[in-house]
């Protein structure tokens, strides 16, 4: 991924309680405005400094990104992009407030004219040809992925899109009808997707924390049989680990694959590696379930 020249903070919202909104531009909009429009659940990595302090820019190489030496670096984590506007030249994310996270305290404080900096847009999903309807799901985390999903999806495709938040406030007005779950009245991703129908068309999009994202995959893959094809799931986060941890074991992922003899291929590929590492893993059938 590209990394671009510095960006600032133009303008900031909060979209409700728990969703803050950053807009970026300022100095670095001609990169921004000559970007190819990323697919939608694209990802960026957004580099952020404490308050007052610059943001210094990597340099990419052929091995890859390379820091100044004697510099701090800033914290980075990746974003997906809420909306790219090439006319204006701005790139919006919106960041899910949970926990006392980097993130969530940058973006809660940041004010127009704050560096930035931004590497990418890498990713993003598209369904398998052959899906005869599409199905959505995460918590607040994976809700700009979800949003921008159904924005871009083609609008004679049948869509479904499960959400769940903390309770009503967290709702927002998408392009399209969502179920909304909330944990606070009880209600739990996984038990929300065990009472809805999934054929074996259905592709499904699922992302947010790691055990729920693990237990839906399972249940998709298992029980519904579901094929690997048909089942992008994505960990955003994992509860009781920090940031450093989840991306260690990405590395971890790796070294475990090779030392087994098991080619990592695609992202997917490392992702479901780091659930055996980060959560204990769980079988992957080679076929549907046996009747």
């Amino acid at each position: 991924m590209a990394v671009l020249p510095p960006l600032e903070v133009v303008a900031t919202e909060r979209v409700t309680p728990r969703m803050q909104r950053v807009v970026l531009g300022g100095s670095g909009s001609p990169a921004l405005r000559a970007l190819e429009p990323p697919p939608p659940a694209a990802h960026v990595r957004l580099l952020f400094a404490e308050p007052g302090a610059p943001v210094v820019l990597p340099v990419p190489g052929p091995h890859g990104l390379t820091w100044p030496v004697g510099v701090a670096r800033p914290y980075a984590r990746s974003m997906t992009v809420r909306a790219l506007d090439r006319v204006h030249g701005t790139m919006t994310l919106d960041i899910a407030l949970h926990g006392d996270s980097a993130a969530g305290r940058w973006a809660t404080a940041a004010r127009p004219g704050d560096p930035a900096g931004v590497v990418g847009p890498g990713g993003g999903w598209t369904p398998p040809a052959d899906a005869r309807e599409i199905l959505l799901a995460g918590d607040e985390t994976a809700l700009p992925a979800i949003a921008a999903l159904l924005e871009a999806l083609p609008r004679h495709a049948p869509v479904h899109a499960v959400v769940e938040t903390h309770d009503g406030a967290d709702e927002q007005d998408l392009a399209r009808p969502v179920q909304w779950i909330h944990r606070a009245a009880g209600g739990t991703l996984l038990a929300a997707l065990r009472d809805r129908p999934v054929a074996a068309s259905t592709a499904v999009w699922v992302a947010g924390e790691g055990h729920a994202v693990k237990a839906v995959r399972e249940h998709l893959r298992l029980h519904r049989g579901l094929a690997r094809s048909h089942c992008h799931a994505i960990r955003y986060w994992t509860r009781g680990r920090s940031h450093e941890d989840c991306d260690a074991t990405f590395g971890a992922a790796r070294a475990e694959a090779a030392r087994r003899g098991i080619t990592l291929v695609t992202t997917q590929d490392v992702h479901e590696m780091s659930y055996e590492l980060m959560t204990g893993g769980f079988p992957i059938p080679a076929g549907p379930p046996a009747p």
